[in-house]
């Protein structure tokens, strides 16, 4: 099972990243994991994400 995190923005988007990876998804040519993903932990950001941002800043 692959660590993952999770981060929320203000503007009500989320952004999963990988952590790291399992024992298994490590040994495997490509990284894959079939796995269940673990999600390790929640961050709340202070602003948008990146395109709520572009999108902003174009208008």
């Amino acid at each position: 099972m692959c660590d993952w995190e999770e981060f929320l923005f203000t503007c009500g988007h989320s952004q999963f990243r990988l952590k790291c990876y399992c024992h298994q998804a490590r040994n495997h040519p490509l990284h894959r994991c079939r796995r269940v993903k673990k999600l390790r932990c929640i961050w709340e950001q202070p602003g948008p994400c990146e395109g709520c941002r572009a999108a902003y800043a174009q208008q």
